[in-house]
């Protein structure tokens, strides 16, 4: 038995640096680098495929200091059904976020702001909300980790309580994936959603697959579906995203 802890805890204490030099930058959520993202998206609501919300998400990402980070995220919307179509900009996302790392297991930390810049009600929540996520990333080796990320979303004003209920919701995630030393990586990522405001929750799996193109260049496409629940947030999602890692040449 003292053995077995042994063994444990020599396995805990092995540098993570060891355990950081994949060919695939960006994937795992302790990859603390900066980067610019396009993100392109579609949101089907409904089975029936109305209605559904059509996004560009520009996202700006800077590391600070090795274990520091700030990112900036804003989505250009098209939103579609109920006999309506709005096109204009979404809520502006201002997130923080800060790691500490022993061996293998990095803790991340983060606290994002949503602030309603949307130009249209069909496009954004109006509301200014707080989003706290805490993360605990292990790496098994450098292709394949796994994190477990939580999530909470909370309003701090809403401007329309005629319209919007209060956001007050917890995500709660298992990321899992595999990086693969010729440059493509898969991913699988469960989730929970809950809405503490009534109860209820929704189930969905998300899928990612991507390669990267060169040292500074990764393309991939992401595919989410909704599972089940008392909460229908939306039935399925498709993602392609861009990624350029300006500092990641050599």
């Amino acid at each position: 038995m003292k053995k077995s802890f042994l063994l444990i805890g020599l396995m805990l204490s092995v540098p993570f640096s060891a355990y950081a030099d994949s060919a695939v930058k960006g994937v795992n959520p302790a990859d603390n680098v900066t980067k610019m993202e396009l993100l392109p998206s579609l949101n089907v609501i409904d089975a029936e495929g109305r209605p559904s919300v059509t996004t560009l998400g520009l996202k700006y990402d800077k590391q600070l200091y090795g274990v520091y980070g700030i990112n900036f995220e804003l989505p250009l919307s098209h939103f579609s059904g109920y006999g309506i179509a709005d096109s204009g900009i979404g809520d502006l996302r201002v997130r923080g976020r800060g790691q500490y790392r022993f061996g293998r297991n990095v803790i991340i930390g983060a606290a994002e702001f949503v602030l309603p810049t949307a130009t249209s009600d069909t496009l954004g929540t109006r509301q200014y909300t707080f989003d706290p996520t805490l993360a605990y990333v292990y790496a098994f080796s450098p292709n394949f980790f796994t994190a477990l990320v939580g999530k909470q979303f909370i309003s701090l004003y809403n401007l329309d309580k005629e319209k919007y209920q209060d956001t007050n919701q917890t995500q709660i995630r298992m990321l899992v994936g595999y990086l693969s030393n010729k440059g493509w990586w898969a991913a699988l990522d469960p989730q929970v959603w809950i809405n503490n405001e009534d109860g209820r929750t929704e189930y969905l799996m998300e899928g990612e697959i991507g390669t990267m193109l060169n040292r500074t260049t990764g393309v991939w496409t992401r595919v989410g579906k909704r599972l089940g629940g008392d909460w229908h947030r939306n039935d399925w999602t498709v993602l392609l995203g861009i990624r350029f890692i300006p500092g990641n040449r050599e």
